[in-house]
């Protein structure tokens, strides 16, 4: 998953692996986190302008191939993402679903979106790195993209946009919050977060 309208730190991807972990999946998850975790600590300490790819290659002991078959950039690894896509198979799930449909956004959100497990390194990257702060709300930007697309099967535009904004909204705040297990405790999280917001706004 800063002082003021803090944006959810960054995302690991373990959380958010909707695949069977196979041996193969493990290695790929691993090799990420490794990538994830030398950018991270690189660009915490000396800046995104202070470190370069190959630096943090050789950090994880991977090749600039193999970098880039996992981040599009080293902000992007610092950060643990790249842009979000819906899975197909949550997709068809959420079109399919006949429940209340912010609950079913937020277990959209809760396959699609991972969250991070090391909320202090990220917190303490954003804090010290201020400059990435603008990265992680373009990728937050990119992704309700993705998110609306899929809502929108099952709803008009305008309440797509406004459901995903909602259940965004309540990640971010579950970020700050919450160590979720896996996915289906983040749904019910987020879903915890989302009653609040419509409580404040309904208690006149």
């Amino acid at each position: 998953m800063t002082t003021t309208a803090a944006p959810a730190p960054a995302p690991d991807s373990a959380v958010g692996s909707t695949e069977p972990c196979t041996l193969r999946e493990r290695k790929k998850q691993q090799t990420r986190q490794a990538i994830h975790h030398a950018a991270l600590t690189r660009i915490t300490d000396h800046g995104l302008d202070g470190v370069t790819v190959e630096q943090i290659c050789a950090d994880a002991d991977v090749s600039p191939r193999t970098f880039f078959n996992y981040f599009s950039s080293k902000a992007h690894a610092a950060i643990g993402l790249d842009a979000v896509e819906v899975p197909d198979a949550v997709r068809d799930r959420f079109a399919t679903a006949g429940g209340p449909l912010i609950d079913d956004v937020c277990d959209l959100v809760a396959h699609t979106v991972p969250l991070s497990s090391d909320r202090a390194r990220a917190k303490e990257l954003l804090v010290r790195r201020p400059e990435m702060t603008s990265m992680v709300m373009r990728w937050m930007a990119e992704s309700r993209q993705s998110l609306i697309a899929a809502v929108s099967t099952r709803t008009d535009e305008d309440t797509a946009r406004t459901a995903v904004a909602l259940v965004m909204a309540a990640l971010t705040e579950a970020a700050h919050r919450f160590s979720v297990q896996d996915q289906a405790d983040l749904a019910t999280r987020l879903r915890a977060v989302v009653a609040e917001m419509v409580a404040l706004v309904t208690d006149r």
